[in-house]
């Protein structure tokens, strides 16, 4: 397979290109490789009636453009270029199995296949700054990682540190590894020191090579990074220098950029389905990510804001749910990546402890679970999130559901429990930590007494009423 070094030789001796003309290259390619593979054509309301073939042939497109277009470097604005060969090589050698974490705390996480009965690995955390103001942040990892089904965290930053705002790379640097101390500290009061952290990098290349000199304010070996490949397969040499280091060094790395943007440089439905996989290829060829978000797709008109939209919830998911599940099943059935699963809030998190947000986050969860991927919880959510997805996937597992009964049973729950309700769709609650710190942590109190450590009674009294419903239509809780 393709060494690193390769790529990064490539990233800075590929042919030279400028952004417009390859975002111009992307949008042409795209037309074209949706007609060679003959991708434009009527599908199936219910995604699990979709052919293996057509699966095949947008995998093959997703090659296809790997090996035609390649990767675009925006750091050196060149073309990191791959055969053929080089790209199908790699999608049979992503690990299908790792171990991370330390000790007793030591996790498999491995790729679940689809109606697998092996249990979800469950990752949660941050993914987004905290603000020591509101709960020290020890605090809310233990919380956290006290639930038994939690295996791995992904990890916080600091929106102040000292009282200083964080901007520029001294104080990223110093307040990143102030994180890691806290994180580790919330460890080991939860008595699982050895729990795995996946992080961010550190924004700089400089700060994450330096990282694994300090294994308390450092990465450990068992820990990882998230390293994401950026829409329009544009990838960051910084990125790639700290793949290099950091598989050398033995961390584990996850895909935070798995999906594909409809309205975008690649165009309509059929590019942004190309797009997808062909980025969950690109960050394990690039970065060796070994764990990805599952493939999605989005339009210009999801992207998330603090302020969201509000909507009425529809009977009909919508297309782009449906070539989602395509972009999953071709993921899963044409290469061995160890997916995640959604589980973010579904509602805005506006109201965590309604019973509206435990059914939408029963529904990701049902879906994630039979469908083959682990399961992350993003966003900080309240330890009351967390292990009421860990119970629904049990009780999925213990459904045994089929693909079938999955979507019969899926769109039953979403008729009798959401439809008619309105929503804050597409709202970003990370970006309250910045603009309204207090109204973020709000929701979490509601559910979540952290002080006694207890769930409260409001969210006991939804949890019941949710779990009766599920309990009555099909899933044990």
């Amino acid at each position: 397979m393709i060494s690193l070094l390769d790529v990064a030789e490539r990233a800075y001796s590929g042919p030279r290109m400028e952004d417009m003309e390859w975002n111009m290259g992307i949008f042409r390619k795209m037309q074209e490789l949706t007609k060679r593979h003959n991708l434009r054509r009527p599908l199936p309301d219910k995604f699990y009636e979709v052919d293996e073939a057509y699966l095949d042939l947008l995998f093959n497109a997703a090659v296809d453009f790997l090996h035609e277009m390649g990767v675009y470097c925006v750091t050196t604005h060149r073309v990191i270029r791959f055969t053929e060969d080089e790209v199908r090589e790699a999608s049979e050698q992503a690990p299908s199995q790792l171990i991370i974490g330390e000790g007793k705390d030591a996790h498999i996480i491995t790729k679940r296949a689809i109606g697998d009965r092996k249990s979800t690995h469950i990752n949660t955390g941050g993914h987004s700054a905290w603000s020591e103001d509101l709960l020290p942040l020890p605090l809310i990892v233990r919380e956290l990682t006290r639930i038994p089904r939690v295996g791995s965290l992904e990890g916080f930053n600091f929106v102040k540190i000292d009282g200083r705002e964080v901007h520029g790379t001294p104080k990223v640097v110093y307040a990143a590894r102030r994180a890691v101390e806290r994180v580790r500290e919330g460890l080991r009061l939860a008595g699982k020191a050895g729990l795995a952290i996946c992080y961010y990098p550190i924004l700089t290349s400089a700060a994450a090579l330096i990282a694994p000199i300090d294994p308390e304010r450092g990465l450990r070996k068992s820990d990882g990074l998230l390293l994401s490949v950026l829409p329009d397969l544009k990838v960051e040499s910084d990125l790639i220098a700290v793949a290099v280091v950091h598989e050398n060094y033995g961390s584990y790395r996850v895909n935070g950029g798995a999906g594909g943007q409809v309205g975008g440089f690649c165009g309509d439905v059929y590019g942004a389905m190309i797009e997808s996989v062909a980025r969950n290829l690109a960050a394990w060829l690039v970065y060796r990510d070994q764990i990805q978000y599952s493939g999605g797709i989005s339009t210009e008109m999801d992207a998330r804001s603090v302020e969201g939209k509000r909507a009425v919830v529809a009977a009909n998911e919508g297309e782009a749910v449906l070539r989602s599940l395509i972009v999953q099943l071709t993921i899963r059935r044409n290469t061995s990546i160890i997916t995640y699963g959604g589980g973010w809030p579904q509602n805005g998190g506006e109201d965590l402890c309604s019973e509206e947000h435990l059914i939408e986050t029963a529904l990701a969860c049902m879906r994630s679970t039979a469908l083959g991927h682990n399961i992350h919880l993003g966003e900080t959510p309240p330890p009351t999130t967390v292990a009421w997805a860990a119970d629904v996937s049990d009780a999925t597992l213990e459904a045994g559901l089929k693909l079938p009964d999955l979507y019969e049973l899926t769109s039953k729950i979403r008729r009798e429990k959401l439809v008619g309700k309105t929503r804050i769709f597409n709202r970003d609650r990370r970006q309250l930590l910045y603009q309204d710190p207090q109204a973020f942590f709000a929701s979490e109190q509601k559910c979540y007494d952290f002080v006694n450590q207890r769930p409260s009674e409001e969210l006991l009294r939804s949890r019941k009423i949710a779990a009766k419903y599920l309990w009555d239509v099909g899933i044990p809780l």
